[in-house]
């Protein structure tokens, strides 16, 4: 029994170690499509959303409340074997045709639609927040029917978001459509199942307004460190005063970044308000070092060396103000 144990840590390490081994055993592929196969079914596919709310960055997910049609000419029938496959929590899914049976038209094709109301996944990208733009997706695919046997299209012309859409917090950007071959890239152990299915994507782009980045994470970050580097206006000699000023904002900026790291999921990397978070760390441990050396240097001297060493701080204090905006700048341009 413990051979056995040592043997799964070393496999474990082995995965650690070399991540190319666990890349090997994915399969599959998402290819976008133009133009649908010849032998497939066409299947004009729409999408109106008229409400999208609870968008929970730290579960990546999000409500929609949105209207869709699906518009064909044969004998199968895709509402049947269409299937949202990015939607969590499928139990919880409200979906209604409108019409008891699908309608026909006049050019002889058959039209059906539907109401959709349900909670859909979405990995967001979190590098650039709180400047971050996101893509909110609702992701259909057939679940029985072959690419070559079902094929969807977008209706470009009808689809569109509701005019009442607003997302608190949010921009709205824009719309985009797109449709997939999805190849497993696997049968599932069964010959006669197809691997490649059709799929269509449904996505509104989304970001953050300047003002939520200004006024709500940088303007009180500001503050804290200005008020650290006030100390360096006092007089060397007060040295406890000197130290509890940046002592307490280091404090207070851990607090500020717990704030809004709270609303988001853990993640392995830095993001944009991070890196900005660092610099105003490293300003004031260096405006708190400063006042220790200063104190030092003050203690007992006479007056030339005192003012001296306070004509020393000012420069620090505005070198360290114009550092902040520099690294601000250059944070913001290379993102």
């Amino acid at each position: 029994m413990f051979f056995n144990r040592i043997l799964i840590a070393i496999a474990g390490l082995m995965l650690l170690v070399s991540p190319g081994a666990a890349q090997d055993m994915k399969k599959g592929t998402l290819t976008e499509v133009r133009t649908p196969p010849p032998t497939a079914q066409q299947v004009k596919v729409g999408f109106y959303p008229v409400s999208i709310y609870q968008l929970d960055m730290a579960s990546n997910t999000y409500y929609v409340d949105t209207y869709m049609w699906l518009r064909w000419k044969g004998d199968i029938d895709p509402t049947s074997t269409m299937e949202f496959t990015n939607m969590v929590e499928e139990w919880g899914k409200q979906q209604e045709n409108l019409l008891e049976e699908p309608q026909v038209l006049a050019d002889g094709s058959r039209y059906q639609i539907m109401k959709v109301e349900g909670r859909f996944v979405q990995p967001f990208s979190l590098a650039d927040y709180p400047l971050d733009k996101q893509r909110l997706s609702i992701m259909i695919e057939d679940t029985t029917n072959g690419a070559e046997t079902v094929s969807y299209v977008i209706d470009q012309k009808s689809s569109g978001i509701g005019s009442s859409l607003r997302i608190p917090g949010w921009r709205i950007d824009g719309f985009t459509s797109k449709t997939f071959t999805h190849d497993y890239g696997t049968n599932f152990g069964e010959e006669a199942t197809p691997s490649a299915y059709s799929a269509a994507q449904f996505s509104i782009e989304i970001s953050r307004p300047m003002s939520f980045f200004y006024w709500k994470l940088l303007l009180p970050l500001f503050i804290v460190l200005g008020a650290a580097l006030s100390a360096l206006l006092i007089r060397p000699q007060d040295v406890d005063v000197r130290t509890a000023l940046p002592a307490g904002a280091l404090l207070t900026a851990i607090f500020l970044q717990k704030s809004y790291s709270d609303g988001l999921p853990d993640l392995g990397y830095l993001i944009l308000m991070d890196k900005i978070y660092l610099v105003v760390y490293a300003l004031i441990v260096l405006t708190l070092i400063r006042a220790i050396f200063a104190y030092r240097a003050a203690a007992g001297a006479d007056g030339d060396v005192i003012r001296a060493v306070q004509a020393t701080d000012r420069k620090l204090l505005m070198a360290a103000v114009l550092a902040f905006i520099a690294a601000v700048i250059a944070i913001l341009l290379w993102r």
